[in-house]
């Protein structure tokens, strides 16, 4: 009759039996697949591991720390060129880069040569850097370092060598004031004495 709900059919036990059968095979790999699966899963491991790394190096470079090669190069070129003395002995404007291969492209002038090691006497780790200065009357080596134990923007030493004369003009020199504030101790009031009897190392 029309009021009568027809009843759902079920399949036949057989073919139950075949969609069961189907789905699990589905889901066993075979040994060929299961080698591909793994080869996809490591290739997207290395990417991942790649892509961190050069993530990280990027990072160091666009954001450096105080203690990273180009930072301390461009504060101490920035302390070079304020300094009177040097002025007057290689003139204005001055010019700072790294390392010279003989070439005219500023590209090959760019790497600064650098030695990043821990002092042995008071464990900080240090940063120092060679670049090249040159001006209208003259060129010179300039020398710098920094320590992990110091402020952001002080230098153990900052020298310019002259390469036609090899006389060394002094823009800061702390070593004195680090040697004397480790011997008399860490605390403030001895970091202080020493610090206004040294005048702070600068000239």
């Amino acid at each position: 009759e029309g009021g009568d709900t027809p009843s759902k059919q079920k399949p036949p036990s057989g073919q139950a039996d075949n969609d069961a059968s189907s789905t699990e095979d589905a889901l066993v790999l075979t040994p060929g697949q299961k080698v591909a699966a793994a080869s996809r899963l490591g290739m997207w491991l290395g990417v991942g591991a790649l892509v961190v790394t050069c993530g990280y190096f990027i990072a160091r470079e666009l954001l450096p720390t105080k203690m990273s090669p180009n930072r301390v190069f461009d504060r101490a070129t920035a302390l070079v060129r304020d300094n009177s003395q040097v002025q007057t002995r290689f003139g204005q404007p001055l010019k700072a880069y790294g390392r010279d291969h003989g070439g005219h492209r500023e590209g090959r002038r760019n790497f600064i040569e650098h030695t990043q090691y821990t002092d042995k006497d008071d464990g900080s780790s240090r940063t120092r850097v060679r670049f090249n200065l040159e001006g209208p009357q003259g060129r010179a080596f300039c020398f710098a370092e920094v320590s992990s134990s110091m402020p952001s923007g002080e230098f153990v030493y900052v020298l310019v060598q002259d390469k036609t004369t090899g006389r060394v003009i002094t823009v800061v020199d702390n070593r004195a004031a680090l040697t004397a504030q480790r011997l008399v101790g860490a605390s403030k009031e001895g970091s202080q004495v020493m610090n206004t009897l040294l005048g702070g190392g600068k000239n």
